[in-house]
């Protein structure tokens, strides 16, 4: 199915990183919308070619999704769109909540003042993003948010796992999935953050769990319809 380049946005300027989460985002969005279907290969020259960029970046997000579970490499058939069932998902988002609990736990006993101002800044990023609905803007900052707990938690094991398990980019799929506001997902983040700057690490722990296990419920239902309609089609 041809790519509608005007889908995805980007600046010429911007570093490889940003160029790669870029168009992870954008195959998330494909998926989503049902363009990219499950079994579709997804050809790295192709993609490029048609989002008009190298294939390095390309290749790394293909490689960066594989590494997720969102895409399959198999062998004679090049990578494709792999069928996540509502259980993977589950598991996915219940391991998230486990280690960002633990992660929040610690970081409302190690935070820093100047990390307080880190959170601080993001959070400002993210209500401007929520005030003009700009949906891009609040995913970076959200992504920002979450490692800056990663961070304050002070265990390179724990941000080690969190960065293997491409956690941060799961965040693509939540936001375009879910039906809370972006208003909705703000308070929760400063709830979060009061509760880290009060150094009151259970609820810390307890706020950042339920955020993320409020997604995993609306993931799981998004999903068991996407069987429901997959299955539907097939017959």
């Amino acid at each position: 199915m041809p790519i509608k380049t005007k889908s995805i946005s980007y600046d010429k300027k911007l570093g490889k990183d940003t160029l790669r989460t870029e168009i992870m985002r954008y195959i998330l969005e494909e998926i989503n919308k049902g363009n990219f279907k499950p079994g579709e290969r997804i050809v790295e020259t192709k993609l490029a070619k048609e989002l008009n960029v190298s294939q390095a970046p390309v290749r790394e997000a293909i490689l960066e999704l594989s590494v997720m579970g969102i895409l399959e490499r198999r062998p004679y058939s090049g990578t494709v769109v792999r069928q996540l069932t509502p259980e993977d998902i589950e598991d996915i988002y219940n391991t998230r909540a486990f280690i960002e609990e633990y992660a929040a736990k610690r970081a409302a006993k190690l935070v820093t003042d100047e990390q307080l101002k880190a959170f601080e800044t993001t959070l400002k990023e993210m209500e401007v993003a929520a005030k003009n609905d700009r949906i891009k803007d609040f995913m970076a900052a959200d992504i920002e948010f979450h490692e800056l707990v990663l961070d304050a938690a002070n265990s390179k094991a724990l941000k080690h796992i969190w960065e293997i398990l491409s956690m941060g980019e799961w965040t693509a799929l939540t936001l375009q999935v879910t039906s809370r506001s972006l208003k909705e997902l703000l308070y929760d983040h400063k709830m979060i953050y009061q509760y880290l700057a009060a150094h009151s690490d259970h609820s810390a722990g307890a706020a950042i769990f339920l955020h993320i296990k409020n997604f995993t419920n609306e993931l799981v239902a998004y999903f068991e319809k996407y069987e429901q309609t997959a299955q539907t089609t097939s017959d």
